[in-house]
Formats: C-alpha cells, structure tokens, sequence
C-alpha cells in the first residue's frame, strides 16, 4: 500500500505504508495516521503529509531554533498552529521561555498526543496552549506583546488559508515588539516559486528584513523546503548567537553552521526574488 501525495498537478511522490492507524474527520480537515516501515508514524491531513518519525526533527528545529538565535533575549513566543507540538518543544528547550500556543483544530492535538507523544512536551508548565482561531487571536491581542511569532501552518487552503494574507501580517507586527521577528512556512523555491514570493511580499510590507532559508524534508513534495523570517531589528546571519546555537541539548539537526547555510541563496533564486529579499 503507497500513501501518494500530489502537488500543483504536476508532481507526484510516494511513500510505501504497512497500515491507516487513524482517520479522523474534524470540523476543519481530513486527519489521517499511517504506519511505514521506514518513516514510522505519518501523519496526513488533508492528503498532505506533514509529517513522519523519520524527520519531523528537521522541520521543528529549523522553524525554532533559528529565530530562537537570531533574536537577542527571547522572552515570550507565539506559535500559531503546530498542533503536533514540535514547534513548541524545541522552543521551550531554551530555559527562559514562555510559549503561548493557539491551534485551531483540537483533534491536531489529540492524533498527535496518541500517534507522535514523543514530539510534544505538553506538560511543560511554560507552555500555555489555546484551541482557537490565531487569525483571531493576533487580531485581538495587545501591542507588543510578543518577541517572536511562529506560524507553523499548513498550506494556504482550508483553515490556514487566511495566515498567508496582509491583513494577518499586520496584526503579526503589531503584536510584535521593536525587536521582534516572525518565521513562517514559506513553501518550496523548486515547486512553488509563485507563492513563495507572495507570502515574501505581503511580508516584506512591514519588516526591515525579509530572507528565506531552507531545510531539507524527506516527507515533503521534492524534499527541498523553505522557511521565511521576517524581522524588525535582528538580521538572521549577523546576529546568530553563536554560544546559544551551538548549547542547546538533545538537537539532532540545527547548529550555528546549519544556521548560517541555511540562508545561502542560489544564483537562480536570487534573481527570481529581486527587491523581495530585504537584508
């Protein structure tokens, strides 16, 4: 049995599954939960795969730790989505942090918990989790409340389709102090070019520095995937906290030199972004 995923209707890829574990249907999304015998665990929603036991490590170190560096003293982050709770495990592995997680679909939680419980650290005391709307809840949040934001989402459709937006953006910089920075799912350079440079340029509407940065993803279409941060003050390569990238226990991916290849440009990139990338 093969869980096949297409993307853009011109790209297809495979993985070998022994068994559906779960299929949940929530009010938001189709949640489903297969077994391999080489990726372990993978979970599927809405026929995107999200993630597997294989490399889930990749994606959440990359997403957390590089903004975690970047940012001088980070003393509370927001992360919209992530209802596996990677995101935010690998954010509360820095000490003095307070996390404040807002996913919009419960069931997100509950699959994860059951079918991934090593990804999560849920019973962290530092860790605040809300099922609700984050479009909502950046709209209604106070000013410069946060030191990073992180917008851990699927893709533009269904319940994430409005955290791709300017008016989402807007709200995500205002909650944002003057040092702030925001890290998003940016898509894939290779197969997704046209909507990575849209999420750039609603981003590059408010902040001084806009750059994306990439990671490899064995359970995503073409396996070469992006990040984006955008940042009010800090710049990414500069102002890496070396001591602080390369201390943190238990990584399996993320160091100070991942950090700063990560935001290595190919020629082809870079003139296709233009003006869009801000450093």
């Amino acid at each position: 049995m093969w869980f096949e995923e297409t993307h853009n209707d011109f790209f297809k890829q495979a993985i070998r599954v022994e068994e559906k574990l779960a299929e949940v249907q929530s009010p938001y999304q189709k949640i489903e939960v297969y077994r391999s015998k080489e990726f372990g665990n993978v979970l599927v929603i809405d026929g995107h795969g999200m993630l597997c036991d294989k490399d889930e490590f990749i994606y959440h170190e990359m997403m957390a730790h590089v903004a975690m560096c970047t940012h001088k003293d980070p003393k509370r982050v927001l992360v919209i989505g992530g209802g596996d709770g990677g995101v935010a495990k690998e954010v509360l592995r820095h000490p003095e942090v307070h996390v404040d997680m807002v996913e919009i679909d419960e069931e997100v939680v509950k699959i994860s918990k059951e079918y991934f419980p090593h990804i999560g650290d849920w019973e962290n005391p530092r860790l605040n989790l809300t099922i609700g709307d984050g479009i909502e809840f950046v709209k209604n949040c106070q000013p410069k409340q946060y030191d990073i934001v992180l917008v851990d989402s699927t893709d533009p459709e269904g319940p994430a389709e409005g955290l791709f937006n300017r008016t989402f953006y807007a709200n995500v910089f205002r909650i944002l102090k003057d040092d702030g920075l925001v890290v998003a799912q940016g898509e894939s350079w290779w197969i997704d070019m046209p909507l990575h440079k849209q999420i750039m340029g609603v981003m590059g509407e408010f902040f001084k520095i806009v750059m994306p940065y990439r990671f490899e993803m064995y359970m995503y279409p073409g396996c070469n995937w992006n990040f984006i941060l955008a940042s009010k003050f800090y710049h990414p390569t500069a102002d890496i906290i070396l001591q602080r990238a390369d201390l943190i226990d238990g990584l399996r991916y993320y160091n100070s030199d991942i950090h700063k290849a990560s935001f290595v440009l190919p020629n082809y990139v870079k003139q296709e972004l233009g003006d869009l990338y801000k450093w």
